[in-house]
């Protein structure tokens, strides 16, 4: 790996990126890698303190503060229904990603190169691939041997912000009516 001073980036020596190119940052999370899309990418950072949101479905591990910011912190194995007794570790890495304005932590095992992919490179969805997880894709590319899918931030956000609504209802519905016991 090369630095270079034009990109402020740490990358393998390619060529200059044709104009369908687009990058991707990749993630390891239980030996499986992902793509993000470096425009949503803000930082990676190691997870010290991190503060239980009570009432939060599973996939939000809680908040942690980011350089003087409150960011909810979500589980990315358990948003992608992945075994996380697989990929336990001590040390939280994450990645800040933005999206809408707002700001969010995802929790992984470790970074990877960012990569520059073309259209041409697209492959439709392997069929092995959870009909759960396809929703979250926005897209499976070939890389060389490689497979990558793309995650789509928004539409994973979409669905955990679903799943805290549901959450939200169902702990009301067995919650006590106030003033009733008195």
């Amino acid at each position: 790996m090369t630095f270079h001073i034009d990109d402020f980036s740490y990358s393998r020596r390619r060529g200059p990126l044709a104009a369908a190119d687009s990058r991707h940052f990749q993630i390891r999370l239980h030996d499986q890698t992902i793509g993000l899309p470096v425009d949503c990418v803000k930082t990676v950072f190691h997870v010290d303190n991190l503060t239980p949101v009570p009432l939060a479905p599973a996939e939000v591990a809680g908040l942690v503060n980011l350089r003087g910011r409150v960011v909810t912190t979500l589980h990315l194995d358990r948003c992608l229904w992945l075994d996380p007794s697989k990929g336990a570790r001590a040390d939280r890495l994450a990645v800040g990603v933005e999206h809408n304005g707002e700001v969010y932590a995802l929790l992984i095992d470790a970074t990877d190169d960012v990569v520059a992919i073309s259209e041409d490179d697209r492959i439709r969805c392997p069929a092995h691939i959870d009909p759960r997880l396809r929703e979250l894709l926005s897209g499976c590319y070939r890389i060389g041997q490689d497979f990558l899918s793309i995650l789509d931030v928004g539409a994973l956000l979409r669905r955990v912000m679903k799943s805290s609504e549901a959450t939200l209802r169902e702990s009301r519905r067995g919650a006590p009516a106030k003033g009733a016991g008195k």
